[in-house]
């Protein structure tokens, strides 16, 4: 008889689970072996289609950077209920490269999903999702994918949750709903830093889930996943994310991650389509640095790569491409400049009243600071303002405070060389800077933007010392 039940019993918990895996939708696998970010490197493609989809429509996204975590269910009920609108989901494995007889000669997840930088949202944006919209579902359903942020979402567990992370905080114009789980904000390849640079940076409008274990280390040598998740969720309650959390029981696992995957999604996606508002943050320099209600307006687009924005008057600054210059106002009104115009050094810029000269060092994250001489020479130069990325142009505001364009964003320096804030725009990295009066200009992945801000570019004499503080 006992063994009678027993059996009843695994047989109902056998039923259990297959119903809670059962779907309604089409899967659609394919594998991804050209790619130009990660040369060499195979992997696999699934999409799953939920049969609310009708292909007329461009639908939400969801991507899984974990390559698992096959929620199909989970959207079928969401989706029928109306608790979310109709998702496409894009489940994205880790490449591997092969020799000629199938042995794996290297493993790139670590490459790929803890790196810091916008890599793989480039990936995601250029590579992955295009492939995925050249298929179709077996009734002839042409794949569309939004392109609005606030119709995409993110999850990863591991190394996937920090890569999650960065690819909406790098690319907020891609991605504006995140789930992190087990995230590795560890030392792996700079993840430790990301709670210092969520306190430094204004907020994007990105909504933020983290999900961790109490007992999540997977090697003491990295740290403790679980302290630097806790140390990222006072970074981004601080910043003004709008950020929930769940902290459970266990190792590094992602199978709590799971249990509460619906009500994440639904917490997620609430208030769709409006897009996840920014809050404030509670750093000063951000407040004093920031106009409420001034936000970047694209002004320009099809800026030639590599072209240069030189400071000029209050009104307006030079845009050089090439031999070509052009006066740009802050209403995107462009002028031909004819005639000489003295061009600024873009990797050199003169402190407020003369007393220090900023020289930028290719390739390096430090800037060199000298001493200006009454005899006109530099002396006493040392490696001074310290940044997360290396340097590019730069330029000084009247406060004294340091602007450097970098592939972070805009980092800011106080006047004893550390980043106070980043300044982040849409497209990230940021190319080429210059101040009209107290408007930042600012060119971006193509793109020229110009946001007012409560600092000026306008130099009026020797600014306050903050001296040691």
């Amino acid at each position: 008889m006992k063994r009678i039940l027993s059996a009843l019993i695994l047989l109902y918990l056998v039923l259990i689970s297959f119903e809670s895996y059962a779907y309604n939708g089409e899967v659609i696998k394919f594998k991804m072996s050209d790619s130009k970010i990660y040369p060499g490197t195979a992997r696999s493609v699934t999409v799953y289609v939920p049969e609310q989809y009708d292909g007329t429509e461009p639908a939400c996204l969801w991507v899984s950077v974990s390559g698992g975590s096959f929620i199909f269910d989970i959207f079928d009920r969401l989706i029928a209920d109306g608790d979310v609108p109709v998702i496409i989901g894009v489940f994205v494995a880790p490449g591997q490269i092969r020799d000629a007889q199938n042995n794996v000669v290297r493993y790139n997840r670590s490459n790929e999903l803890d790196r810091m930088d916008g890599r793989y949202a480039e990936f995601l944006e250029t590579e992955v999702l295009p492939a995925v919209c050249s298929h179709k579902t077996k009734d002839g359903r042409p794949i569309k994918i939004s392109s609005r942020a606030t119709d995409r979402a993110i999850y990863g567990s591991s190394s996937g949750g920090i890569c999650a992370f960065n690819a909406a905080w790098q690319r907020p114009d891609l991605f504006s709903r995140v789930y992190t789980a087990c995230g590795t904000f560890v030392s792996f390849r700079g993840g430790d830093q990301y709670s210092a640079l969520v306190r430094k940076c204004e907020p994007r409008p990105i909504r933020v889930f983290l999900q961790d274990n109490d007992k999540d280390t997977w090697n003491p040598l990295f740290g403790s996943w679980f302290e630097y998740n806790e140390l990222m969720l006072s970074a981004l309650q601080f910043a003004g994310y709008e950020v929930d959390y769940s902290w459970d029981e266990g190792g590094h696992s992602s199978k709590n991650a799971h249990k509460i995957m619906a009500d994440v999604v639904r917490w997620l996606f609430k208030g769709w389509p409006e897009l996840p508002k920014k809050g404030q943050s509670q750093s000063k320099t951000v407040a004093s640095i920031f106009a409420q209600g001034q936000e970047w307006r694209c002004i320009a687009d099809n800026i030639a790569s590599g072209a240069l924005l030189h400071p000029y008057s209050e009104e307006k600054v030079v845009l050089q491409s090439g031999r070509s210059k052009e006066f740009i106002s802050t209403d995107g009104t462009r002028t031909k400049a004819k005639g000489k115009i003295r061009l600024t050094d873009p990797y050199t810029a003169l402190y407020p009243g003369g007393t220090h000269t900023a020289k930028r060092v290719e390739g390096s994250n430090w800037v060199w600071d000298y001493i200006n001489t009454p005899d006109g020479k530099l002396s006493h130069g040392q490696q001074f303002y310290y940044l997360y990325a290396d340097a590019g142009q730069i330029l000084y505001d009247s406060a004294g405070y340091l602007y450097v364009a970098s592939a972070v964003g805009i980092q800011v320096c106080d006047q004893n060389g550390r980043v106070r804030t980043i300044i982040s725009l849409p497209g990230g990295a940021v190319d080429t800077i210059a101040f009209a009066g107290n408007y930042l200009f600012a060119v971006s992945r193509g793109k020229l933007y110009v946001r007012k801000l409560l600092r000026s570019g306008t130099h009026n004499g020797l600014p306050k010392s903050e001296k040691q503080g």
